[in-house]
Parts: structure tokens; sequence; C-alpha cells
């Protein structure tokens, strides 16, 4: 979406290769069944009006039902509303299922900025984002539900992956998302695989994070992706 309407890049939360594992942890809200995504190119409904729109989700994909959130709008310049979609549904023989939004009960959030003023007060990727920049793991934790990971992945492990005596460094560049803000950072876990997560505190500077251990550091090995876990901790200091 970002690329056809021509906004300007930036990491996402959740890494693209993370998100199965993310929708895997919903499991237990949704009948025991992990939810599987599908995404559509956003040029090949871009044009579309609202009634199109369902009528596609309808007849080229067999959808049953449709959950959205109040504030949802849908078609071309985002002309349909949630009270549309729950219309279309039913004329096309459908369930709709509109959601109340959750609402952020952090105090500090009144200093979130916001793109619209029928936003102000839910949990969003916004106030996700002014979290992560102010570097609150705890309030970025409340936000998702579940603690934040940053994946890593090296392009050439032999050159990126800087091993220690009880220090593992990669370049910011192997990140797949976003990161907190500069500083150090406590009760984290550093995840390869299946092995047991490892107990770490990291450091992250404008060029690189560092995870810092007491005891075992990582084995050297051929993996080229893993995880980063955030306790719910602020920074303890600027790196």
């Amino acid at each position: 979406m970002a690329e056809v309407l021509g906004w300007e890049p930036r990491p996402p939360i959740v890494a693209n290769c993370d998100r199965k594992r993310v929708l895997s942890s919903w499991a237990s809200q949704c009948g025991n069944i992990a939810p599987q995504e599908f995404q559509m190119e956003f040029s090949s409904v871009r044009s579309l009006t609202p009634r199109e729109f369902v009528e596609k989700l309808v007849k080229e994909f067999g959808i049953s039902g449709v959950v959205a959130g109040e504030n949802y709008r849908f078609g071309y310049r985002a002309s349909g509303d949630a009270s549309e979609l729950v219309r279309l549904c039913d004329e096309y023989g459908i369930d709709a299922y509109i959601i109340n939004p959750v609402m952020d009960k952090n105090q500090d959030s009144e200093n979130v900025e916001y793109k619209s003023a029928k936003e102000r007060g839910q949990v969003s990727s916004t106030r996700v984002r002014y979290a992560l920049d102010k570097g609150d793991m705890s309030y970025v934790s409340k936000l998702l539900g579940r603690q934040h990971r940053l994946i890593v992945k090296l392009q050439n492990p032999e050159s990126q992956y800087l091993r220690g005596k009880q220090t593992v460094s990669v370049p910011k560049s192997c990140l797949l998302n976003l990161p907190p803000r500069e500083g150090r950072y406590d009760n984290c876990y550093f995840l390869v695989d299946e092995a047991d997560p490892l107990p770490c505190g990291v450091s992250i500077d404008s060029d690189i994070i560092r995870a810092e251990f007491d005891d075992e550091v990582p084995p050297d090995g051929d993996f080229s992706t893993f995880g980063i876990e955030f306790g719910t901790t602020q920074p303890v200091r600027n790196a």
C-alpha cells in the first residue's frame, strides 16, 4: 500500500517472517485454530467501489464472513464505512462482525499525535511506534498483548555476526522490524530456532545492536536468522 501511494517506507512493528508465530498465539481465542494470513495486492483492489470489493471477496475468495473495526473504511477513496460493510455483506449473504476498539488506558498516551480525531484513545500501531520511540517496553507489551520481538537476518553471517567473549553484535541494518530507541535494556532473551532462550541484556546505538550475556553465549553456528525478545522494562541508560 505504501509503495502504491508513494508513502515513505518504514520498518514494520512485526517482521513479515514472524507474523505466523504471532497469529498462532491467537489460536486459543479462535476456537483453537491458528488463523492463516492471505494478502491481496493493494493495486488490485484500490479502484474498487465498496460493492465491488465485497463482491470480489465473495465470488473470488469464497469469504463466509468479515470482521472489522468500527472505524474501518474501504472502497475507492475510503468511500465505504462499517455500516455500509454490514449492509453489503447482508446483501451478499455473508456475516459481518463490527468490533469496538480496544482503548488505551495509559495516561501518557495523550502525547501521541493522531491523523484523525476518531482514533483518539484506541490501541493502534501509532501508539506502539510511540512507545518504542520512548523505549518504554512495558507500555509496548501492554499495547501488543505480548513482548516485542526483533528479528535479525544476516546477509553475510561471517562478517556481520560478531561474537565476543560474552557478547554478540550485529549491524542495525540487519533488523527486519522496528527496534526501540537507543539505550540498554535488561531482561531480554536471545532466540535461535528451537534452542532454549538465553537471558541477556541488549544495547542499541545508532549502528549496532549488541546482546550481552552473563554466562552462556550462543555457540557459533550456520544460522542466519535469530530473534531478540524484550522484557517489560525501560532503557537502563542511553547507549
